[in-house]
């Protein structure tokens, strides 16, 4: 019995919201670096950012900050990319702790990273989904993205994503297509969800994401991601709270 109250302690470590931010930034800092070697595109990461020098992807930043207090770091690397690739790349400030607006940027958004302990998600598998893996799946799954909001003319997720041990993407399938898909990834110390979309528009899709996380690689680490607006208000609904804000910067000359 003393055994297994101590690897309940394990499991569930109290951290302080600080670094709880950190462990999500950590998250989103390997989703970015698995989707830019997924298309072949290289990456550098220190204990202060993770960043690329190449053009990136639709709706991901060139940089993203690790370290609260590696601000002066953080814009020395700002400079560098934004005088190596000839343009002003997107920025992902992860601790709303940089000013970029005498920089050339301009804020894009301010969202919440969030947070729900493994105790507080339910295990269900949902209905009619299922893990995309093969390419055509992919193309269905990246289509209905888009359709959601998320408008491009790039193929933003390579195949290549459908090899990463660390990555899985889901979909809920609907006749021939997909209506509903989500990102799940995994970090040593959390699983992230993202990409969540639903082109029914009813919050079940949700719900239903935060299960497959769940089940997808560990129940016993929590769950992390990041929101703002009406997705936040359903993931705060569902069991996640805020533990930390993050800006996204973007050139003011609209490059």
């Amino acid at each position: 019995m003393i055994r297994n109250s101590s690897q309940s302690i394990l499991r569930h470590t109290v951290r302080s919201d600080a670094e709880k931010a950190r462990i999500c930034a950590a998250n989103n800092a390997d989703l970015y670096q698995a989707m830019f070697r997924a298309h072949g595109l290289p990456d550098q990461r220190t204990s202060a950012f993770w960043s690329s020098d190449a053009i990136a992807p639709p709706y991901y930043s060139n940089l993203t900050t690790l370290d609260p207090d590696a601000t002066e770091e953080q814009l020395i690397e700002i400079g560098r990319l934004t005088d190596r690739l000839g343009r002003r790349p997107g920025f992902k400030d992860g601790f709303s702790r940089l000013d970029l607006v005498n920089k050339g940027f301009q804020l894009l958004f301010s969202a919440s990273w969030i947070w729900a302990e493994p105790h507080r998600i339910s295990a269900r598998e949902p209905q009619n989904w299922a893990r995309i893996r093969d390419a055509a799946a992919l193309d269905l799954w990246e289509n209905s993205w888009k359709e959601s909001g998320s408008q491009t003319d790039a193929n933003v997720f390579t195949p290549a994503l459908l090899s990463d041990p660390n990555m899985h993407i889901y979909g809920r399938w609907a006749g021939n297509g997909i209506d509903a898909g989500c990102i799940v990834n995994r970090s040593p110390e959390a699983v992230g969800i993202s990409n969540i979309f639903n082109l029914a528009g009813t919050p079940q899709a949700f719900r239903d994401a935060i299960s497959l996380a769940t089940i997808a690689f560990s129940r016993d680490v929590p769950l992390v991601g990041y929101d703002s607006g009406a997705a936040l208000d359903e993931m705060t609904k569902l069991g996640f709270r805020s533990v930390g804000k993050l800006r996204i910067w973007l050139s003011d000359d609209g490059s």
